[in-house]
C-alpha cells in the first residue's frame, strides 16, 4: 500500500480559495446590485446627493463616503437619518434587508483612490 501524503499548504490554500471566492465574488455582486439600486431605487439617491460629479448638489457628495463611514454607521443611518442627526432632511431609505445589505456594500465601495 502506497501512502499519499499532501503538502499541507497547496491542501489549505486550495480550501481557503473555495471558501473565499464565492463571498468574494457575492460581494461583488452586492455591489452592482447597491448601484442598480442608487441609480434606480424609489428613494432616487442620485437627485440630491453626487457621485463622481454625477448627480444633485443639494445633499453631501458620495463620492468618498467608504473612507467616512463604516458598515454600522450606514446601517443604522440610511434606515432612519434623523436618529444620527435630528434636523437631518433626508428621509429614510426604505429597501428591504438584502437591498439594504446592497446600498450599504455599494457606499462602502466608493473610496478615494478605487
Amino acid at each position: 500500500m502506497r501512502i499519499v501524503r499532501f503538502a499541507v499548504l497547496p491542501v489549505l490554500s486550495l480550501v481557503l480559495l473555495t471558501w473565499v471566492m464565492p463571498v468574494r465574488l457575492a460581494a461583488q455582486g452586492d455591489v452592482a446590485k447597491g448601484k442598480t439600486l442608487y441609480d434606480t431605487s424609489p428613494n432616487k439617491c442620485a437627485t440630491c446627493h453626487k457621485i463622481g460629479g454625477k448627480g444633485g448638489k443639494l445633499a453631501p457628495d458620495l463620492s468618498n463616503v467608504g473612507n467616512r463611514h463604516d458598515e454600522a454607521w450606514l446601517s443604522k443611518y440610511l434606515p432612519n437619518p434623523k436618529s444620527i442627526n435630528p434636523k437631518n432632511v433626508m428621509p429614510p431609505v426604505k429597501l428591504g434587508d438584502a437591498d439594504m445589505k446592497a446600498l450599504i456594500a455599494y457606499l462602502l465601495s466608493l473610496k478615494s483612490g478605487s
